[in-house]
């Protein structure tokens, strides 16, 4: 992932509350089962709406860490921590689920918000790996957005917002040789589309990929 300046934090915080907004606003207009599988391989709409939440958590502890100078995994736990906490909150009924969701998001957006501008400027340490903060709003503006194709229904990339395909479409073209010796973009697809085929999200008609990630 190409990393966003330092001095564009504030224009990515706006975009992760317009992106969070945006999905709760979805989830108030059309409640769903929560036993309903999405289009992530082995997950319920719970699974998938818990993960959004404790990724919320996630990014705001790591802010807070970075701002501290501790290094800490971006879970509790670790890899199997995320899991656990994943299954446990997956059988939720629908109105914990979208509450969960909602406080772990206006948290997050506070817990950011609050921030002194230098942190963006600095790194995130875990145990595995040290990165640029600003790794972390880019990410959690693009967990939001993917994750809510995820959901199904009317959902599509269409739905995202312009600037989106711009941030992240030239790092994915970039990798495709690599990742899929060979295999060319296929014609005739706006950026949207062409992005959402590279993160795994793709038509049944478009060319398969390794998986994403």
């Amino acid at each position: 992932m190409t990393i966003a300046s330092p001095d564009q934090a504030e224009l990515y915080l706006a975009r992760i509350t317009d992106s969070q907004r945006r999905l709760l606003d979805d989830l108030d207009l059309e409640p769903l089962d929560p036993k309903t599988p999405t289009r992530l391989p082995g997950w319920t709409v719970g699974h998938l709406l818990t993960h959004v939440a404790r990724h919320a958590d996630a990014t705001a502890r790591m802010a807070v860490a970075a701002a501290i100078g501790v290094t800490t995994e971006k879970y509790v736990g670790g890899g199997a921590g995320r899991a656990a906490e994943i299954e446990a909150g997956a059988g939720r009924d629908w109105g914990a689920l979208v509450a969960d969701v909602e406080v772990s998001a206006v948290a997050c957006d506070v817990t950011l918000a609050a921030l002194p501008d230098e942190v963006w400027a600095g790194e995130v340490s875990t145990p595995q790996e040290s990165y640029p903060a600003m790794r972390l709003l880019m990410s959690r503006w693009r967990e939001v957005e993917v994750h809510r194709l995820d959901l199904g229904g009317d959902h599509h990339s269409g739905q995202w917002p312009g600037d989106f395909a711009r941030t992240f479409l030239p790092d994915e073209l970039t990798l495709l040789p690599t990742r899929a010796p060979g295999v060319a973009v296929p014609d005739g697809l706006a950026d949207h589309e062409v992005l959402a085929w590279l993160l795994g999200r793709g038509g049944p008609d478009l060319p398969e990929l390794p998986a994403w990630g």
